[in-house]
C-alpha cells in the first residue's frame, strides 16, 4: 500500500545501517541487496592503513540480526511440514568465513562472533535436520548440542542442534569507535578469520579438523591465541578416504619436491613410504618425471 511501511519491516532496516556503519569502521562492506539476499547481509573486507593509504584484507560475511530477536536458524520445517533442508546444505557450503552479527539500535551497539564452533557440531553428528547458532552460549558444542527429536530421519538426523557462538570477536558501542579500539577490533578480527579460512581449507580437502574460540575477550586479540579443537574420523569402511587420500597425494608431492631440491635426504626417505598409498595414473606424467627415485620406487 502506498504512503505506508510495516513497522517490524522499517525496525530490520535500521539494524541493517546500524551495523553497516560499525562494519565500513573497520573496512569495507558492501550490503546485499535485498532482492539478492539469500542468507548473507554483508560482504566485508578488513582495512589496513599503510603511508596514509588503506589496504584490504581478509574477506567475510556478515548475518545479521537485532538484539533479543533475531535466531539464527537453518533447516526445520515450514507451517506445511516441508523440512527446509537448502538451509542447512547452505550453511556448511560457503567459500568465505561467515559471522553472525548482533545490532542493538536502543544501545547502539554492535557485537560479531565467529561461528567456527558449528563445524565441530557438523563433523561429529552428519546432516542436522535443525542448527540454530547461539551468540553468546558457552556449552560444550560436542557434548551439549544436540537437543530433541523435531523430525524423521532421512531429513537429516532428525535433531536439532544448538551451536554455542561464545562471547562476540568484536563488541563495540558508538562511543568506542576510536582509532586505538578500531585497530584492536580488526586485529581481533583478522585472527577469527584467517582461523575460520583454515576451516573451510581442510572441509575443501575432506580433512575433518575443526578450530575455534572458547575463551574469547572481545576486541582482545591475545584471548584468541586460545582454541578448541578437534579431528574426525569415521568407522565405516571407505568414508571419506578418497578425498583424504587425494589431498594428501599433493601435499606429499610438493613435500618431496621441495625436500629433493633442499637436498634433505634424511626427511624425503621418510617420506617415500607414503607413496605406497597412490595410484600412479593419479599423478600427471609432468610430475612423475620429477619426483625423485626413491620417490618413484614406492609408487605403485
Amino acid at each position: 500500500m502506498p504512503a505506508t511501511l510495516a513497522f517490524g519491516f522499517h525496525e530490520s532496516n535500521r539494524g541493517e545501517y546500524l551495523a553497516q556503519y560499525f562494519l565500513s569502521a573497520l573496512g569495507v562492506s558492501a550490503p546485499v541487496i535485498r532482492q539478492e539476499d539469500i542468507g548473507v547481509d554483508f560482504f566485508c573486507s578488513l582495512a589496513r592503513e599503510e603511508n596514509k593509504k588503506l589496504t584490504f584484507h581478509s574477506p567475510y560475511m556478515v548475518q545479521q540480526g537485532a538484539a533479543d530477536a533475531k535466531e539464527f536458524i537453518y533447516g526445520g520445517y515450514t507451517d506445511k511440514g516441508k523440512w527446509r533442508g537448502e538451509g542447512v546444505e547452505w550453511l556448511f557450503s560457503q567459500e568465505l568465513p561467515l559471522f553472525a552479527c548482533i545490532t542493538d539500535r536502543e544501545k547502539a551497539r554492535f557485537r560479531l562472533y565467529s561461528t567456527s564452533a558449528m563445524w565441530l557440531v557438523c563433523y561429529q553428528f552428519g546432516t542436522m535436520t535443525q542448527i540454530e547458532l547461539c551468540p553468546d552460549e558457552h556449552h560444550d558444542p560436542l557434548k551439549e548440542s544436540r537437543g530433541d527429536r523435531i523430525g524423521k530421519e532421512g531429513h537429516g538426523d532428525g535433531f536439532e542442534y544448538r551451536v554455542p557462538l561464545g562471547n562476540p570477536v568484536v563488541d563495540l558501542d558508538i562511543f568506542q569507535l576510536t582509532k586505538d579500539n578500531r585497530q584492536q577490533a580488526i586485529q581481533a578480527l583478522t585472527i577469527a578469520i584467517n582461523v575460520e579460512q583454515t576451516n573451510l581449507t581442510f572441509r575443501r580437502l575432506g580433512v575433518y579438523v575443526a578450530s575455534w574460540f572458547n575463551e574469547v575477550k572481545p576486541n582482545d586479540p591475545a584471548s584468541l591465541a586460545v582454541r578448541g579443537g578437534s579431528v574426525f574420523w569415521n568407522g565405516e569402511c571407505g568414508k571419506n578416504v578418497p578425498p583424504q587420500i587425494d589431498s594428501l597425494k599433493n601435499i606429499a608431492v610438493t613435500l618431496a619436491l621441495n625436500l629433493h631440491e633442499q637436498g634433505d635426504a634424511d626427511k624425503l626417505a621418510h617420506l617415500a613410504p607414503v607413496f605406497r598409498l597412490f595410484d600412479k595414473h593419479a599423478i600427471p606424467p609432468w610430475i612423475m618425471e620429477k619426483l625423485p627415485r626413491i620417490v618413484m620406487d614406492n609408487i605403485a
